[in-house]
């Protein structure tokens, strides 16, 4: 395989997953979630951010095809109970109150979060999964598994470096958040919190389309 071909694998993989993993729109509800933590603490949460991101990426890459097939599961029952997910953390999220966050973000609580809700389903979610299958699909080579497997090494690449945006964007995101001041910070919070509702939204109703062949959206 030409190296130009490998190129347009990587760009086109990486305007497919960009706008829907949206490292830098999620990285502001991630940071409200991170708000009171000590620069120690907070470095350790973003590292295990990262790690899980990675791991759900790239797993799904690897074995994502597999797990459907032991439990029986479509990509659109996957979009629409990952939506419904989406859509409690966004209410949850715009739900809370300022002083019950001082409680709420301690480090014990928010190391028990960091995998569910904040890696899975808000930093990646059922959206980038199924997106994550469109494109091992497009890369798959019938008859040829060695370039098959170079295609998925170019898409896992793609992944890594949206975790590395998404690191990135945190580790350097609270210097921005600190210049918004306490009542900045809450109103992008809840602005984000409420786009990221409207993104459950259309996730599930993009799960129910294909489940009953409608042409909603």
């Amino acid at each position: 395989m030409s190296l130009s071909n490998l190129l347009i694998i990587f760009s086109s993989s990486f305007m497919a997953l960009f706008p829907v993993i949206n490292p830098l729109g999620n990285g502001f509800v991630v940071n409200g979630f991170f708000t009171d933590l000590d620069p120690q603490q907070r470095k350790a949460a973003i590292q295990k951010l990262t790690l899980n991101f990675i791991m759900i990426g790239v797993g799904t890459l690897v074995i994502g095809h597999l797990f459907l097939l032991i439990f029986g599961l479509a990509i659109p029952v996957i979009q629409l109970g990952g939506g419904i997910l989406i859509c409690k953390t966004a209410m949850e999220l715009l739900g809370e109150e300022a002083s019950k966050n001082v409680d709420g973000f301690r480090w014990k609580n928010i190391e028990q979060k960091i995998f569910y809700p904040i890696t899975f389903p808000i930093s990646i979610g059922p959206g980038s999964i199924s997106v994550i299958f469109t494109l091992m699909a497009s890369a798959s080579v019938k008859g040829k598994l060695l370039q098959t497997g170079i295609n998925y090494l170019v898409i896992a690449l793609v992944i890594i470096c949206m975790a590395a945006i998404f690191y990135v964007f945190l580790s350097q995101g609270q210097r921005f958040i600190q210049r918004l001041g306490p009542v900045g910070n809450q109103i992008i919070n809840k602005l984000v919190a409420f786009f990221t509702f409207c993104i459950g939204i259309q996730i599930s109703v993009t799960g129910i389309s294909q489940i009953f062949h409608l042409n909603i959206l």
